[in-house]
C-alpha cells in the first residue's frame, strides 16, 4: 500500500520533504525502532523519559522508508510526517496497512479484572472445536496453534495487534480471542478493531494508580461495548454490581451468572475439577472441566456464554470444556507427591485473593496456608485490602515480596500488615525473601492441609529494582517439597 494511501484523511502534515514520499510503498509498520522491518513506516512520539524523534535514525537503519512522529529534529532524510497524537493514528494507519484483518475472522474480545487469560483460553478452544479455529492473544503469549507471535503485554499495541491478526489469518486463523486490558481500551490500543463479541467478567479494585478511583476503571473497561460491530452482542457477568450496571446499558447483552440467562443448574467442585449441568437460552448441557475451584466455574460459565451468543454447538462446548488444561499459573497444581494441595495462581488483587481462597476452600481441605505479596510502583491502596483478605480467609498467611520494582520490599509489606492486623487473632508471618516463604509454607504444611502461592503465577522473573531476576513459583515449590514438608511448626 502506497504511504499516500496510508494516511489519506488523517491529522498529519507533511513536511515539504515528505512529499516526494507520497508513492513509496509500505510493507508494514512499526512503533518500536529496535523491531523496525525493512520497508516499514515507523511511528514514535513523546514518552515519560524520551523524546520520539531520538529513534529516527535507528529506524532508518533497520529499513524504515517513512516517519510518523510529533517531532522532527534529527538528520535523518526519510520522508515525515507530523502529528500532534502520533499513538492516537496507530490503529488506523495499521489497519489500513495489514487490510483491515479484524472484518476477516470473529473477533471476541475478553476484559474484566479477574479471569481474562482462562476465559480466552476456553472460548478459542470452543470455537476451533466448532471448526473455526482460533488464535488467542493475552497475558500469556499471542498464538495460533503451533504459531508463537510473542506477547510482551497483554494487549498489544495497535500496530503489532492488526499485524498479529493478519499473520494469523494469513495461516488459517477464522477467529481470534482476545485479553482486552483497561489500559489498552484507555489509550486506544484497540479504538480501530471491530469486535463481533465482546465480553465483561467482573469487576474489583486494580490499576487505581493509573484510573485514580472504581468508576473511572469501570468506564474504561466499558469502551469495549463502544467498539462492537453492527449486530456484534455484549456477554456480560451480572455476579457484581458494575456487571449489573453494564448490562442495563447495553441493548441486548447476554448475561451470566447465578442471575443470568446462562447458569449453573448444577455443578460440584472437587479435587479432579467442576463439573455440572449448564442452562443456557437454547437448553441445558452437561459438561466437566480439569479447571479447579468456583474462580474457575466462573470463567467456564463466562465462556459458555460466549459460545451461546456465537450458537456454537453444545457438544462441541461441553468437549472443549473437557480438554482445556489449567494455564500455567492459574490455579496450577504443584505435584510433587505430597499429600497436600499446593495451588500456584497469579492472584494480585484484593478480589482474585478472595476468589482463589475460596476456591481452596471449596476443595474441603484442612487447613489453608497462603502466601502472597503486592507488587510495587502500583495500586498502594489494595495492600491493605490484600493483607486483609489473606488474614481473613487463610488458616496462616505468610507476606513476602512479589514484584517489589523500586520500592522497598519492608516498605510494602508494612502497608500489608496493617490490613492483616486488623482481623481478630489472625495468624500470620512476614518474610520478605520470596523463596524463604513458600519454603516456610510448605514446611508448615500437613495431610489434608492446602497452600496457595499467590501473586505471580506465570512469571519468570522477579523484578527488583531494575533487575529482572529468575524467579519461577512453581520451581521454588517443586525444590521445597524435595526437601522435605511437614518439618515446621507454626509458632
Amino acid at each position: 500500500m502506497i504511504l499516500r494511501d496510508v494516511v489519506a484523511d488523517l491529522p498529519l502534515v507533511w513536511q515539504a520533504a515528505a512529499k516526494r514520499g507520497a508513492e513509496l510503498e509500505i510493507q508494514g509498520i512499526c512503533h518500536d525502532s529496535r523491531r523496525v522491518e525493512s520497508g516499514d513506516l515507523f511511528v514514535t512520539w513523546k514518552g515519560e523519559k524520551w523524546e520520539g524523534d531520538a529513534f529516527i535514525e535507528e529506524a532508518e537503519r533497520r529499513g524504515a522508508v517513512a516517519v510518523v512522529a510529533d517531532s522532527f529534529s534529527g538528520e535523518s532524510e526519510l520522508p515525515c510526517l507530523l502529528a500532534e497524537d502520533p499513538r492516537s493514528l496507530l490503529g488506523a494507519v495499521a489497519s489500513r496497512v495489514y487490510e483491515h484483518p479484524d472484518r476477516e475472522l470473529c473477533l471476541v474480545g475478553v476484559t474484566g479484572t479477574n479471569g481474562k487469560s482462562t476465559t480466552v483460553a476456553l472460548v478459542a478452544e470452543m470455537l476451533t472445536e466448532s471448526g473455526k479455529p482460533a488464535a488467542c492473544l493475552g497475558t500469556l503469549g499471542y498464538r495460533f496453534g503451533s504459531l508463537e507471535l510473542g506477547g510482551e503485554r497483554t494487549t498489544p499495541e495497535a500496530s503489532d495487534l492488526f499485524r498479529i491478526l493478519r499473520r494469523v489469518r494469513d495461516h488459517g486463523a477464522e477467529a481470534a480471542v482476545m485479553e482486552v486490558s483497561s489500559h489498552a481500551l484507555v489509550q486506544g490500543r484497540v479504538s480501530c478493531a471491530g469486535f463481533d463479541i465482546g465480553v465483561f467478567l467482573n469487576l474489583s479494585r486494580d490499576h487505581l494508580d493509573f484510573h485514580k478511583d472504581m468508576e473511572r476503571y469501570y468506564e474504561a473497561k466499558s469502551r469495549l461495548f463502544e467498539l462492537l460491530n453492527s449486530g456484534g452482542r455484549a456477554v456480560v457477568g451480572v455476579d457484581d454490581s458494575w456487571g449489573v450496571r453494564l448490562a442495563e446499558a447495553v441493548p441486548g447483552a447476554l448475561t451470566f451468572g447465578e442471575n443470568g440467562a446462562v447458569r449453573f443448574a448444577s455443578h460440584d467442585l472437587t479435587r479432579n475439577g467442576v463439573s455440572g449441568v449448564i442452562q443456557t437460552p437454547r437448553g441445558r448441557f452437561r459438561f466437566r472441566s480439569p479447571l479447579l475451584g468456583g474462580y474457575n466455574a466462573s470463567n467456564i460459565l463466562a465462556a459458555a456464554a460466549v459460545a451461546e451468543a456465537l450458537a456454537l454447538p453444545h457438544r462441541s462446548v461441553a468437549k472443549a470444556l473437557e480438554s482445556v488444561r489449567p494455564l500455567p499459573g492459574r490455579m496450577e497444581v504443584v505435584d510433587g507427591g505430597q499429600p497436600f494441595a499446593v495451588i500456584v495462581d497469579f492472584a494480585h488483587t484484593d478480589g482474585a485473593l478472595r476468589a482463589a481462597l475460596g476456591s481452596m476452600r471449596s476443595l474441603g481441605e484442612d487447613r489453608l496456608v497462603v502466601v502472597f505479596g503486592c507488587g510495587g510502583e502500583r495500586d498502594r491502596g489494595k495492600r491493605e485490602l490484600m493483607g486483609h483478605a489473606a488474614a481473613e480467609l487463610a488458616d496462616f498467611a505468610i507476606a513476602t515480596s512479589d514484584n517489589p520494582r523500586g520500592e522497598e520490599p519492608e516498605a510494602i509489606l508494612e502497608a500489608v500488615e496493617r490490613g492483616m492486623s486488623q482481623v481478630a487473632d489472625a495468624r500470620y508471618e512476614i518474610i520478605p525473601d520470596r523463596a524463604r516463604a513458600i519454603e516456610r509454607a510448605i514446611a508448615i504444611a500437613r495431610p489434608g492441609w492446602s497452600v496457595l502461592i499467590a501473586g505471580k503465577g506465570h512469571e519468570e522473573t522477579q523484578i527488583v529494582g531494575t533487575r529482572r531476576i529468575p524467579f519461577v513459583d512453581r520451581e521454588v515449590a517443586m525444590r521445597a517439597l524435595g526437601e522435605g514438608f511437614g518439618s515446621a511448626s507454626i509458632e
